[in-house]
């Protein structure tokens, strides 16, 4: 309990530190204000004329659609042979700190096995926040998709790249989970020697393994409560480890702060078709609008087509998964003293609505899951725990675990709906 307390007061520290990484936003410059667009009253009818048609979803489709079918079809697949399915779940600082997706992570694994964090960065801003792993780092030098200029590396999935030189080293211990299987992701055509240890073993290696020279290599297969890894030689480029133990379901965590989405379209197909053969991405889950939306902003056109285009992109890069976009969460600002929910966010949920139904991809909705509007406010002043920060934007952890339950609750009703249509003896 006083671990857990401690936690959540330094995350609240961190968040309100005016640290400069939390400055740092990916804001659409050419987000503007339109006289010309519909009014809150229009958008109020357009968004409950989707919701009446099934189509702003908050529980369960009515109608089978299809959208997660492949997913659905993998996860039938590993009742039956086993192996390992994995989900990428792209967001911003909503889920920082496997907010959300360790909640996420523990429901589906209960469901459908699995016992680890798969994908972990070499470093991260909020190591000591993170409660599903023990991690530590020095001595790396870290591209990412906000570095200005020139990239020195290629990124990697996460929109980070992170070059090891000798001394770099990383640790990583369990808080939740032990480690069996390790496999670590880089650039194949960068090169250098490691040591590692596990604790109950250790080894050298060199990256990457001259005879299968791809994105992703297998370290280790033990079961352990520690791994580190040390660069003794060479400047190799890693992007990140994957933990694993046992088969069933792993929830891979690619948050990236301050990212409106957009970036996306920057991930290689080439690179994730070469981890996909490794490491099976079988559903990706897109999860943004903190950094897009902007009080008195009606016209979110021009994210929309870049975002649409991105959706596009991540399809043709994860051909093999179902794409399920998330729909903004509810947003608080200050009327003449009196916090409400921001208008603006019906504007920016109809435009992800539409991307949606544009692209053919799955679409839920947290706004209409966490209550419509005016529920970030009771989140806030209301609920007993609080379920969201005093800035009415971020969750807390109690929050977090909420929308994890609403998420959770979509895919399970959806795979239900998913086996009485495809199942009848």
């Amino acid at each position: 309990m006083l671990l857990s307390s401690l936690l959540i007061l330094a995350a609240l520290s961190y968040f309100n530190s005016g640290n400069p990484i939390l400055d740092r936003m990916d804001f659409f410059s050419d987000l503007k204000s339109n006289s010309n667009q519909s009014s809150l009253a229009d958008i109020k009818a357009q968004l409950g004329a989707m919701k009446d048609q099934n189509l702003m979803r908050d529980s369960l489709p009515a109608d089978y659609d299809h959208h997660l079918d492949l997913f659905f079809q993998s996860i039938e697949n590993l009742k039956d042979s086993g192996g390992t399915v994995h989900i990428a779940y792209f967001g911003d600082s909503q889920i920082e700190g496997d907010l959300l997706t360790a909640d996420l992570r523990r429901s589906l694994q209960k469901k459908w096995g699995g016992n680890g964090v798969g994908w972990m960065p070499l470093t991260s801003i909020v190591a000591g926040f993170r409660t599903t792993i023990g991690h530590s780092f020095s001595n790396w030098d870290i591209t990412d998709i906000l570095t200005k200029g020139k990239r020195k590396w290629p990124l990697g999935p996460s929109g980070h790249s992170f070059a090891a030189y000798p001394g770099s080293e990383v640790k990583y211990w369990n808080r939740e989970y032990n480690f069996k299987q390790v496999q670590i992701i880089g650039h194949p055509q960068s090169s250098g020697e490691f040591q590692w240890d596990n604790s109950k073993s250790s080894g050298t290696f060199h990256w990457p393994d001259s005879l299968h020279p791809h994105f992703v290599q297998q370290l280790i297969d033990q079961s352990s409560s520690k791994f580190s890894l040390k660069c003794t030689e060479g400047q190799p480029i890693l992007y990140g480890l994957n933990f694993e133990n046992g088969d069933g379901v792993y929830v891979d965590n690619f948050s990236f702060r301050g990212n409106s989405g957009t970036s996306l379209s920057q991930l290689d197909q080439a690179m994730l078709a070469d981890i996909d053969s490794m490491i099976p991405y079988r559903l990706v889950i897109v999860h943004y609008g903190l950094n897009v939306i902007g009080h008195g902003v009606t016209d979110y056109s021009n994210y929309q087509k870049s975002m649409e285009r991105t959706l596009n992109h991540i399809k043709k890069c994860f051909p093999k998964a179902s794409i399920l976009l998330i729909g903004m969460t509810d947003k608080g600002y200050k009327n003449k003293g009196t916090w409400e929910s921001d208008p603006a966010v019906l504007y920016l949920l109809k435009a992800q609505k539409e991307m949606s139904v544009h692209q053919d991809i799955a679409f839920f909705s947290l706004y209409d899951a966490m209550g419509g509007d005016g529920s970030i406010v009771s989140w806030v002043q209301d609920s007993i725990p609080k379920l969201a920060n005093a800035d009415y934007t971020h969750m807390n952890h109690h929050g977090s675990k909420r929308l994890a339950k609403y998420i959770d609750q979509y895919i399970q009703n959806s795979f239900k709906v998913y086996l009485e249509n495809n199942h009848h003896d």
